[in-house]
């Protein structure tokens, strides 16, 4: 596996980070991870291996800015737009670089809106997608008091912190998972800023209301035992997409980074596996 970094100026001028992973022979399909609120690409080390010795795949990812390594305010920005086009920036220099090839895309948490959003937007650019852990329907799970609060703050205050902060515990079953995050100096540790909450529930808002245009090839895949986003957005993923290529995978037992509990092998490789049937001769 050949391993690299770089970055690119993006849309609001700010400098995102870039990482890629690539096999030593010519790729067959390009696979694309987009990481959730708060942390960053190099928490996906393993997941781009497992994808890279399949021996298909090219993997490619970035901080979204305010994040890991990218430039700006931490686990900030100021439109949702912000992330989606940065990923088109980077996905049309994939696109040139594997022309002709499939590229999919993999989002997890924050990353499946942004995902989803690309995807409503952009679909000609995608042959699938692999959502995990969506945070779809956490404004039902939310107090509606704490909602209306927030979206009255984001047009005064949208930089305040404001809610609680990811309990560490709750990603991952395995106590090296948590210590990890916890110690990862580019890991965001503070409380949720006002208006990347507020951007959570609109963005949820908005895909929700396409999903029946959206019919990319699509594996959805979730925690039972996720207290972060309720799996109930996966399912309502599943039943609102248009797509009719569609697998939801619920795992018991499992918390929200499923990728990084201790059955993430058997995970990642039912992610593989889906790939392949979708791109391998």
């Amino acid at each position: 596996m050949q391993h690299s970094t770089g970055s690119f100026r993006g849309s609001s001028g700010l400098t995102i980070y870039t990482e890629q992973w690539l096999p030593m022979s010519e790729p067959g399909a390009v696979v694309m991870l987009v990481h959730g609120l708060g942390e960053h690409i190099g928490r996906y080390h393993h997941v781009a291996a497992a994808l890279v010795e399949a021996g298909w795949y090219a993997v490619y990812g970035l901080d979204h800015q305010g994040h890991g390594k990218s430039e700006g305010l931490r686990a900030y920005f100021p439109r949702f737009d912000d992330p989606v086009n940065d990923l088109k920036q980077y996905v049309d220099q994939i696109r040139g670089a594997h022309p002709r090839k499939p590229v999919f895309m993999y989002g997890h948490s924050l990353g499946s809106l942004i995902t989803l959003t690309f995807a409503l937007r952009f679909q000609s650019d995608l042959a699938g997608l692999v959502i995990s852990g969506t945070p779809l329907n956490v404004e039902q799970a939310s107090p509606k008091a704490l909602v209306a609060i927030g979206a009255a703050l984001n047009a005064v205050l949208p930089k305040l912190a404001f809610v609680e902060p990811i309990d560490a515990t709750a990603l991952s079953s395995d106590t090296a998972v948590s210590s990890g995050y916890d110690a990862d100096p580019l890991v965001y540790h503070g409380k949720v800023r006002v208006r990347m909450a507020y951007q959570i529930v609109q963005a949820s808002r908005a895909i929700k209301a396409g999903l029946k245009r959206l019919t990319l090839p699509i594996l959805i895949f979730h925690g039972e035992e996720d207290r972060i986003c309720p799996p109930g957005g996966s399912t309502t993923l599943y039943e609102q997409v248009g797509s009719g290529d569609k697998t939801l995978k619920l795992y018991p037992g499992l918390r929200h980074e499923t990728h990084n509990e201790l059955e993430q092998d058997m995970v990642l490789a039912n992610v593989v596996k889906w790939l392949n049937e979708r791109c391998r001769e």
